[in-house]
This record gives C-alpha cells, structure tokens and sequence, in this order.
C-alpha cells in the first residue's frame, strides 16, 4: 500500500509531482501545510505576487498553443483538442475566481478589523449600512437604411458594403450593437469550436496554430477599433459607459494613445486575403462542429460573429490606406 506522500517525511516539502495513489488522498491538497489548510490566503497571496493575473494567462494560452498545435499524439484527435481547451477554460475561470476571492477576502477582513477598531473607541455610534446599486443599460438600436421602395426587387444595402464610402459608420454600428466583452466571448467561443470540430480544415497542427496566432492578434486589432469607435463616439453617455465597463485588456499605453499604429502593425502581419481566407475556414469549421456549442454560440451566432469580424477587418484596412 502506498503511504499517504504528507506523512512520507515530517517536515520536509514535498517538490515534484504532486499525486499519489492511495485512494483516500485523491481528493485532498497535497501541497498544502496543516497551516495553509486553516487559512489559505498567504497562498493566494504568494501565488499572485509571483505571477500577475495577466501573466497567467499568457502562460495557460501559451500551453494551451503548443498543445493543440503540436504535431504528436497528445492532441491528433478532435476529442482529445476538445478536452484540452475544456481543462484551459475551467483553468483560467479558477484562477480567475481566486484572484477576485483573494480581494475579497482581504478586503472583507479589513472592514472586520476596521469595524473592531471603531466599535472598541465609539461604540454607542458604532453602525453597519448596506448599500445597494441598480445598475441600468440602454440598448441601442441599429441603424436602418430607408429604400427606394420604387424599384422591384430592391435590397437595403448589407452593412459590409458600406465599408468604401465610410468605414467609421460601419465600425460604429458594430459596436453599437456588440460591446466589445460580447465580441471577445463570441471570438474566445468560436475559435475553441473550430478547433474542437472534427474536420480537415484544422487537422494540421500548423494550420491550427497560425489560426491562434491570428484569433491573438485580431482580439487587439478588435480593442483598436473599439478606440477608435469611442475616439468618434458623439453621445456622452456612451462614452461614460465605455470607460466605466469596456477598458481594453490587451492593449498597451502607447497602443491606447495610438490605435491606428495597431491596425497597421496587424495589416503587415496578415494581409487582407489570408484574413479574408481565414475567416471561411473559421466559419465553416464553427458550422461543422457537432458538439456542444457554448453558452451564447451556436451556428447562427458563429455566422454573425464571422460577419462582424469581416466588417471590422475590411474597415481597419479602408481606413490605413485612404
């Protein structure tokens, strides 16, 4: 019988791989002091100081990269890429979570201390309040495009066709109508779909890596044109929003202060064509999954998604090059 590994030397660290197979510690910390056990925060707290939340995540997708591209056995099956991206997610949703607990918790032990400190020098005006807040959004509506009711067998014009004449407008209907966290879901969904899709579009390993590699930089051409977007917003209220709820997560300072240096950096990276390209095997992949779609996805919704991203990158071009 295997000896659980915490009792196999007292007072020693364990390093190394941490599992073992006695079935009564399947479910048990192993890293974990009887210390760390009664109060896990230091944990938290070392961990998060070691690596910043962002870091975290480029070190999961950078596993979670040379997985699903690698050539070799671990992820040659649908099924197998499909399990790996559901762990990725489950991941990062975790250390997520226990960065916002770690705050919290901190902050919940500072108000207990807080509220000691003013209940033993003032206790007769000692009080507790609880504030709530309603928080309220206004839904735009989406532009409507009056025809010519005259002619037979007449269109409103698509949104895409009025990226030559005025790229802004369609940059701004996009937004208007899909904030910029809802586009960031729609892109993460669709790309973890289309790899999970049994199909030979993404079947090599290097074509499932240039398409997350291309998937990276398209999330920071998308918070370049969100800049832009609020850059030529007209309505303050819009602009409050924006700032209060969709800050930008990739972009840098500078990028900030600069977006259009962004859509240019992103243009010499992938011309049009490969991106236009991309995006039919992207769709077509998200089409032919026949798993379970995501929250918030299904095959309608990757066809949308596909479109606004189309309108988005057709109108970062228009605008570099006029």
């Amino acid at each position: 019988m295997n000896e659980p590994l915490n009792n196999s030397s007292p007072g020693i660290s364990f390093s190394g791989k941490t599992h073992n197979k006695h079935p009564q510690w399947y479910n048990q910390p192993l890293r974990l002091t009887k210390e760390q056990k009664q109060d896990p925060l230091p944990v938290l707290d070392d961990f998060f100081e070691c690596y910043h939340l962002n870091e975290v995540r480029i070190i999961l997708w950078e596993w979670l990269t040379e997985v699903v591209s690698s050539p070799r056995s671990i992820s040659g099956d649908s099924l197998d890429r499909s399990n790996h991206i559901y762990f990725y997610e489950k991941i990062e949703g975790v250390i997520e979570a226990v960065f916002v607990l770690k705050k919290k918790i901190h902050k919940h032990r500072r108000r207990k201390e807080k509220r000691r400190l003013i209940e033993n020098i003032h206790p007769e005006k000692f009080q507790t309040a609880k504030i709530q807040g309603d928080i309220k959004s206004d839904k735009l509506q989406p532009a409507i495009e009056t025809v010519d009711n005259s002619d037979l067998f007449n269109k409103p014009k698509m949104l895409i066709e009025f990226v030559d004449e005025n790229p802004m407008y369609v940059i701004i209907e996009v937004f208007k109508n899909e904030s910029l966290p809802f586009l960031r879901d729609q892109l993460r969904d669709w790309l973890l779909i289309a790899l999970s899709a049994d199909t030979a579009i993404y079947e090599e390993g290097e074509q499932r890596k240039q398409l997350l590699l291309f998937q990276e930089q398209l999330q920071i051409l998308v918070e370049a044109l969100f800049i832009i977007y609020t850059q030529n917003s007209e309505n303050a209220d819009v602009r409050k929003q924006i700032a209060e709820t969709d800050k930008p997560r990739l972009l840098s300072q500078d990028q900030i202060g600069n977006p259009m240096q962004v859509l240019t950096e992103f243009f010499q990276k992938f011309p049009i064509t490969y991106c236009i390209r991309e995006l039919n095997d992207w769709q077509e992949a998200g089409i032919c999954y026949v798993g379970d779609y995501p929250d918030n996805m299904d095959e309608p919704q990757a066809y949308y998604t596909c479109r606004n991203v189309l309108c988005l990158i057709k109108s970062a071009k228009r605008l570099i090059t006029h």
